[in-house]
């Protein structure tokens, strides 16, 4: 399969089947994740796999925060607001996270640097796990700047969460988002051309 039509066919995926992923396949999408790309090649992700236990109080965490926040979020669509709260119950049922992490460096150009890197990384999960068959869906805010998610997964003090992401068996297969300026007339520049 072509790279670019993996990308096309990438969604967030917030609804899962109830089918437990075999750890080779979540090994196979962090393999993917360990090949990005990094500055000066640091190589500085770090990776927590959690189920159970752990998987439950991220997502009651998550759905405190959903339930004070979505109702008054202007942005969301008033038809959207039910079904968004209902997948912050439990991230849609993904059966299985994946908490990326990096350094908290002194230097605030390394510790960017080290985020970048794994938006990269991340990156490379979310399309390994389209070409395995796997949905994702990429959370950050508010969850990634949370001292009770760093405790629940026994993250040190010397790291930060670039991104949670649920992954599993999608139980849904949502249409494509139409792209803002689909001929990038707007958003590229062309220089020296």
């Amino acid at each position: 399969m072509e790279i670019l039509e993996i990308i096309k066919r990438r969604r967030s995926i917030r609804k899962y089947k109830a089918i437990p992923i075999d750890k080779k396949m979540v090994r196979n999408v962090l393999e993917a994740a360990n090949w990005a790309p990094s500055n000066g090649n640091s190589q500085p992700w770090e990776f927590v796999v959690v189920q159970g236990e752990y998987k439950e109080e991220i997502c009651s965490l998550f759905y405190e925060y959903a339930k004070g926040y979505i109702p008054s979020a202007t942005y969301i669509n008033a038809e959207d607001k039910s079904r968004m709260l209902h997948y912050a119950k439990d991230f849609g049922g993904a059966p299985c996270h994946i908490v990326v992490t990096y350094p908290k460096d002194a230097d605030p150009c390394k510790r960017e640097e080290a985020m970048q890197a794994c938006c990269a990384a991340i990156q490379n999960m979310l399309l390994q796990a389209e070409s395995m068959g796997l949905g994702t869906v990429w959370i950050s805010a508010p969850l990634k700047d949370s001292e009770k998610v760093k405790s629940i997964v026994s993250l040190s003090d010397d790291r930060m969460i670039a991104g949670i992401i649920p992954i599993g068996y999608p139980d849904i297969h949502p249409m494509a988002p139409s792209r803002k300026d689909p001929d990038m007339q707007e958003k590229v520049s062309w220089l020296g051309f």
